[in-house]
């Protein structure tokens, strides 16, 4: 069930679904008249012991993870729950299909309001219009045109700056910064992560949705903290959080680690590939920074003999009286070699609350490095 939203299904009665339909052709699932093998080896990039841990992790939540080798763009463990078992798929379709959503990967198929992990492109925007000294008094809230907009619980936390803004996560500074920069601004922050664009991988695309219509103060307002008309995967998430990690460079995500034909031949392997740059490498050191200082601030355990888990938390209201739960991070925050991201879907709890998996996970990752 770990595999089953990635891999998907290959079935005479009920089709193919997953990496099993987009190797469909390559993967031939038959044995030619003489007996011969027909079909292609495809090989993951995904960590076996990995993968199963990070679902047992979700498997009792609605959400998913995404964990990648920060240098190399490397799919490590990509899992969804809910998920199904594909040994019973043909004897209990109808009951799975009973379950909302189980044949769709919630990790890069199911995009979502990210809530405050979206500050990280906002931070972007602040750092590059050199506003990281000026301070906002944040009151606890703010009234736009009518709306009143507050903190999480309407905490008012003075005046702050950029660092402050960030690790106490003030939806207050954050709307004071995007307004008085304009959407237009905020907009081609968003463009610069390829927020809005559709984004080819080796076994699938990922969607995202971004706009801000005519740049009213509002809807600014709300989008600079994640609370706009912005969804987004947690695979982008992921690649955002490399991108910063990684001193700009985004890399493109690939889960194929090899085809081999019948005949033994490669006939497509994965590599390291630099999809774009995001911003420059000064940027991304002071948002690392303030992820490290956030990550002390939550209390993420160290990885490692001595590293730091630098974090973002994010908690996205659905409208529903439910929230969209998120942790994004990369470790060692001195020496980044991986991203995790985390989420939560249609919960009441709130972005920290996926802490124990996402140091779990880290833990298991420097294991398999001793």
């Amino acid at each position: 069930m770990a595999y089953s939203n990635l891999i998907g299904y290959w079935s005479i009665k009920y089709g193919t679904y997953g990496i099993e339909d987009t190797f469909d052709e390559l993967l031939q699932h038959s044995a030619s008249p003489k007996g011969e093998k027909r079909g292609a080896d495809v090989t993951l990039t995904l960590r076996e012991d990995l993968q199963k841990e990070a679902y047992r992790l979700i498997e009792d939540m609605i959400g998913s993870v995404v964990v990648l080798d920060v240098n190399t763009g490397e799919i490590l463990a990509m899992a969804s729950s809910p998920s199904f078992s594909v040994n019973e798929l043909e004897e209990k379709w109808e009951e799975i299909n009973q379950t909302d959503g189980v044949f769709y990967s919630n990790a890069y198929q199911n995009p979502v309001s990210p809530g405050s992990v979206f500050k990280l492109v906002t931070s972007k925007a602040i750092l590059e219009e050199g506003m990281e000294k000026e301070k906002v008094d944040d009151e606890g809230s703010m009234v736009i045109h009518g709306q009143t907009i507050r903190n999480y619980n309407g905490t008012a936390y003075g005046p702050l700056d950029f660092e402050g803004g960030f690790v106490k996560s003030s939806n207050v500074y954050f709307m004071n910064r995007a307004l008085k920069m304009g959407g237009r601004r905020l907009q081609e922050a968003a463009e610069s992560f390829l927020l809005g664009q559709e984004i080819a991988l080796d076994f699938g695309t990922i969607k995202s949705t971004f706009h801000l219509d005519d740049y009213n103060d509002n809807l600014v307002a709300a989008t600079a903290f994640g609370q706009g008309e912005t969804l987004v995967t947690p695979l982008h998430m992921a690649m955002i959080v490399q991108s910063i990690a990684n001193e700009g460079k985004m890399n493109k995500p690939y889960l194929i680690r090899s085809v081999v034909n019948a005949k033994g031949k490669v006939i497509q392997e994965g590599k390291e590939e630099i999809l774009t740059e995001t911003m420059e490498a000064s940027t991304a050191k002071k948002i690392r920074e303030v992820m490290t200082k956030a990550g002390e601030a939550y209390g993420l355990k160290q990885v490692g003999k001595d590293g730091k888990i630098a974090a973002k938390t994010g908690t996205a209201q659905r409208g529903d009286g439910t929230n969209n739960a998120w942790l994004v991070s990369f470790a060692p925050a001195q020496n980044p070699r991986y991203v995790v991201v985390a989420n939560r879907l249609k919960t009441k709890e709130i972005g920290k609350s996926m802490a124990p998996v996402v140091e779990a996970l880290y833990e298991s990752l420097f294991q398999q490095e001793q």
